[in-house]
Formats: C-alpha cells, structure tokens, sequence
C-alpha cells in the first residue's frame, strides 16, 4: 500500500507550478484527477517543442494522474465538479486570485459540500497583498524575490535558473502545505484553506541574506560560483569541459594546494585564512584555472580523490542521464505518451517501506472523462447530452 493511497485530490491547477506538486502526490499513491478546459486543456499542452503535437511540458508534470474535461463557465460542468469535491480530500487550483470566486467555486463553496475539503491555492504571489492579483511566471518571481539579483558573475547581468524554479520550489511547498493540512485533519477532522505563494516560496530559500543585510549592513552581491565563507570554491575549466572545486572548510585549503601540485601556496602565510585569500581570489582563480586547463575532468577527478578533495563535474543533460549516480538511483526511467517512448526524471524521495511508483503513464485531454462521470452517477445518455452541450470534450 502506497502513504497516499486513498487520498483523492481534484486538481484543477495547469502548467508547472501546482501540477509539478499534484505530480509528488501523485506518485506516493494519491488518486489525482486533473480537471481540464474543453478548448485546448491544460496550457503547458501547447508550450513547444512538441512530439506528436504534443507539448513535452505537459509529459514532464503529468503521469500518475486521470484526465477529465470540464466547462467550469457552465452550470452543468460546476454541477459535475461539485459532485467529484464530494469525493475529495483536496482541491488544487493555481488561477490567479478571485477566478474562482468568479466561477462560482470558490473555498466556501467547496467546503458548503464537503465541510472538511481541503483547498489549495499557488499563485505568483499569494491571495492577499499589493501584488495579489499580478500575474507571474518563474524569472518574473525570481526577479521579485531578490534571487536573480544575486545570482549570476559580478560583471554580469542578474540570471534567472536554467528551468523554471519558482514553480518547481512553489510545487514543493505546495506538498508540504498540503501534507500538514492533511494531518491536522486526521487529527481534528477540520479542513482548511492553504495559501502558496511562489513569491514566498523563493524568499525562504534566500538563507542568510536577511540577516546578513540587517546585521552587517551588506547588501549581498552577485558572485559567480564562489561562495564568501571559503576560497577556493569556484568553477574551472578543464580541457574537455567546466568542472566544481573547492571547498568551504579551512582545514582543506593545505590538502587543496597539494592536490594542484602548489604545495608552497599552503604553506604560505599569505593565504592561511579565508579572509587572505578572498583578497587575492583573482590570483588564485588563474593559478587554478592554469592547473586545470592542463588536465581532463577524469584526471581531476582522479586526483582530487586521492587528496580527498571535492570535485564534480559540470554535466550536460545528456551526460547527466548517463550518470552512473543517477541510473543506480533510478532518476532516469522509461516512459511513453500517446505512443512516443522517452527518458523521464525518476522520483526523488526513496521510502523503504511506502515507495512512490509510476502507475499511468500521463493521460491524453479527457482521457478519464467517461469513467469518472460514471463513477460519479452519471449513465450514458447523460454523458454523451454533456459531451453534445459541449459540457465535456
């Protein structure tokens, strides 16, 4: 028996955000039923690249779950609606604030059918506030956050992720808000409202940048790959490609200096604390960076370890899903969509006792319509006067 097995979430959220968080649910065994429109369904739908006219961000955030279409603009589509809620534990929706009050399916409504539901709402920046209705996207809130800001090189602009992290950081919130709120239940039988904002979700991964501010007055700056607490700890390329060295410890600057053949740097007073060797960090990058280009990642590798130094190669995607860490790991798995076979992330969180599967491949728009609308109540001829009003797709 999966720990969510049991748990019915109606998931009325599209794109990244809330679906990658219905996503973790999902695969730990929750019966997660996405509620798409009757035009082109979930939007991350026609996001390219495609396969098969398909967009591959619909794939990416949607296995584990069933399918159903519904026109929440039609009395009839919220008249279905309302009956699934009936069944739920959990409502997810990621509209921007007052949609739902607009629907006519809003917390009050849901908890008028089932006193103990629980809803969950993301949004960019949460239900309440100045910014509350404002639209987002990730770098749009990253860019809010404070968090593009110091990321990226010193002489550089401010640089988002390389994927869409707000919503995926939002997404993991999202379970956690959402796991307590089902614990509180079990515990009281009380429902609740559960408020994410992707806004807040990025702050609370700023670390000690609040208190660094307020205590020293320092405004935190971009600085590459380094880190302020030690140096080394920076990127360096090697012959055949970018590689992560260093540390943050004191005690490994000796170690370090002999791994790159400079014994004579470790020993020099010069650069005995972290403190000296910030204030040369720039001559000390290019004596790296020398070493380094005369050498593979392998034979860093090789050599780090014998000094028992950190290392890590800077890995393309394609060299990631042939990481030998990453397939004993079962983060690189088999799966198909309407036809197309493809590589897929595998699930992050290992239970000895509760795993998480993969169960159904991700469903094509309305694939699960006729079955749930059964399950619900609703005979064939019912069903198909729905699909003729253009209640259902």
């Amino acid at each position: 028996m999966q720990v969510l097995e049991g748990i019915r979430i109606v998931d009325l959220s599209t794109a990244y955000s809330a679906p990658i968080g219905t996503l973790q649910l999902a695969d730990f065994g929750a019966d997660v039923i996405k509620i798409e429109n009757t035009g082109a369904g979930d939007g991350s739908r026609t996001w390219s690249p495609f396969v098969n006219h398909e967009g591959m961000a619909f794939m990416y955030a949607n296995r584990n779950k069933k399918s159903i279409t519904l026109n929440l603009k039609s009395e009839e589509g919220k008249k279905a609606l309302l009956e699934l809620v009936k069944t739920a534990d959990v409502v997810v929706e990621n509209f921007r604030p007052g949609v739902m009050s607009r629907l006519g399916i809003d917390y009050d409504v849901m908890k008028a059918v089932k006193p103990d539901i629980i809803m969950a709402s993301l949004s960019g920046y949460g239900q309440t506030g100045p910014y509350a209705k404002r639209g987002a996207y990730s770098n749009y809130v990253e860019a809010q956050s404070g968090l593009m800001y110091i990321t990226g090189w010193p002489d550089g602009l401010p640089t988002g992720s390389g994927v869409a992290f707000a919503d995926s950081v939002a997404g993991m919130f999202l379970v956690q808000g959402i796991m307590y709120a089902l614990f509180h239940r079990e515990r009281t039988g009380q429902g609740q409202y559960v408020d994410i904002s992707m806004m807040d979700c990025l702050i609370a991964l700023l670390q000690h940048a609040f208190t660094q501010y307020s205590t020293l007055g320092q405004e935190p700056e971009r600085i590459g790959n380094r880190d302020l607490s030690d140096y080394p700890y920076d990127t360096f390329l090697a012959k055949d490609g970018y590689c992560q060295l260093g540390n943050t410890v004191a005690a490994d600057w000796r170690p370090f200096a002999e791994a790159i053949g400079r014994p004579d740097l470790g020993a020099d007073p010069e650069y005995d604390t972290a403190e000296k060797r910030w204030k040369h960090v720039d001559e000390l990058h290019d004596i790296i960076q020398e070493w380094a280009s005369r050498h593979t990642r392998g034979e860093i590798e090789e050599i780090f370890s014998e000094h028992k130094q950190l290392f890590a190669s800077i890995q393309k995607i394609s060299e990631v899903m042939e990481d030998p860490q990453a397939l004993h790991r079962n983060m690189v798995i088999d799966m198909e969509y309407n036809g197309t076979k493809y590589k897929d992330k595998g699930i992050a969180i290992k239970m000895s006792e509760t795993p998480g599967t993969i169960r159904m491949m991700p469903p094509t728009q309305g694939q699960h319509t006729d079955e749930i609308l059964a399950e619900l109540g609703y005979d064939s001829e019912q069903i198909a006067q729905l699909r003729e009003k253009g209640v259902i797709r």
